[in-house]
């Protein structure tokens, strides 16, 4: 039980993880777009107030066309590769915040001559927390500050960046800015650790109580609460077909095999109405009494797979009991339009008095 609650957490977590990476992406276009955004405004600013210091194709290719496709090729081939079935989830992740990262290296290169800008690769460091791995922060926060060092010693791009040593005491504090990051995001993700921990625990009683409540225990089909919040689920549809069936004498079965022997046949039985569900729901609402929910069919349809269940029932118990016949009667109910859900319960209830008054082993459709 443990394991099959700890499979469906991390199920969960695996979809939260990949809507924040498809979002994570949404972020690294964002600022690709504003990036070639601002270039564009900003040669205007400095156009109108005769600042620009080359001519203006150099300007345009150097600050706009450049580092627009650099960056556009960057979120293109990262989309590319999120979308890409044969790749792992983390290595996915690790591509997106590989991309955002690249995207701020660009961004530092092409305005070298304002170190405010190297405090962009803080950003990447942050948002790989939320995918709560140490590994994957740290490599990022490790590639960020190599890629700041390499960006403030390379040849300048700008003609405007002026390398003297306040340049590169600014560029001390921002590699020290990264380092107090990591070392926040460490503590934080060390914290988020032990709260999932809580959270997974919480989340496995929670789920553990809702199997007790939800399921039969005997049987293994629905529960009677089960069934009380289904009627409330189809209130909202249309097509289905609800059964109901019992077993015809159960007490006499009780009373010559004994009660224990008696909840094996109804184990039995459930373990039959699961397998013969298909698309439906089996519930248990009374002793020997089920309750069928059989989505996307029609009383014919449904007619023949409990003539089915019928024989597989009596030829299960045959072998198992041969000195009793063990049969089951079934009342089916198609819902009809203006039909709240109690009332097709009440409906098949009558097409079930109407098979037992008929006779053992016999189905009515109402």
């Amino acid at each position: 039980m443990e394991e099959k609650v700890l499979v469906e957490i991390q199920k969960q977590e695996r979809q939260l993880s990949t809507y924040w990476r498809n979002l994570h992406w949404r972020v690294c276009a964002v600022l690709a777009a504003g990036t070639a955004i601002a270039e564009i405004l900003l040669f205007f600013v400095l156009d109108a107030a005769s600042l620009i210091s080359c001519t203006v194709p150099t300007y345009l290719l150097r600050y706009v066309v450049v580092p627009t496709v650099i960056n556009g090729a960057l979120v293109l081939g990262c989309r590319k590769f999120i979308e890409n079935p044969k790749w792992k989830e983390n290595q996915k992740d690790r591509m997106v915040a590989i991309t955002m990262t690249l995207l701020c290296f660009v961004i530092t290169v092409i305005h070298g001559a304002f170190t405010s800008v190297y405090m962009m690769f803080v950003l990447p460091t942050l948002l790989t927390t939320l995918y709560e791995r140490k590994r994957l922060t740290v490599t990022i926060a490790v590639l960020g500050m190599v890629l700041c060092v390499f960006s403030a010693f390379m040849p300048s791009w700008d003609p405007d960046k002026i390398v003297t040593a306040y340049y590169f005491s600014d560029i001390l504090i921002c590699l020290l800015v990264q380092a107090g990051t990591l070392a926040a995001c460490w503590e934080l993700l060390e914290f988020q650790h032990r709260r999932q921990q809580i959270s997974r625990r919480h989340d496995m009683e929670r789920f553990s109580l809702q199997q007790k409540v939800s399921h039969d225990a005997l049987t293994g089909v629905g529960s009677r609460s089960a069934l009380n919040r289904c009627f409330e689920d189809l209130e909202m549809q249309r097509n289905y077909v609800l059964v109901l069936l019992d077993i015809d004498d159960f007490k006499q079965i009780n009373d010559q095999l004994g009660h224990l022997n008696g909840d094996q046949v109804l184990s039995e039985l459930g373990s039959l109405l699961n397998e013969a569900c298909g698309k439906g729901t089996a519930y248990r609402f009374g002793g020997d009494e089920f309750c069928l929910v059989l989505s996307d069919t029609d009383n014919e349809e449904a007619e023949n797979q409990m003539r089915k269940l019928q024989e597989r029932f009596h030829q299960r118990m045959k072998t198992r009991f041969p000195q009793l016949s063990m049969t089951i009667s079934l009342g089916i109910h198609q819902h009809q339009g203006g039909e709240s859900a109690l009332q097709s319960f009440r409906h098949a209830d009558e097409a079930l008095y109407c098979a037992k008054a008929c006779g053992k082993n016999h189905i009515a459709v109402n």
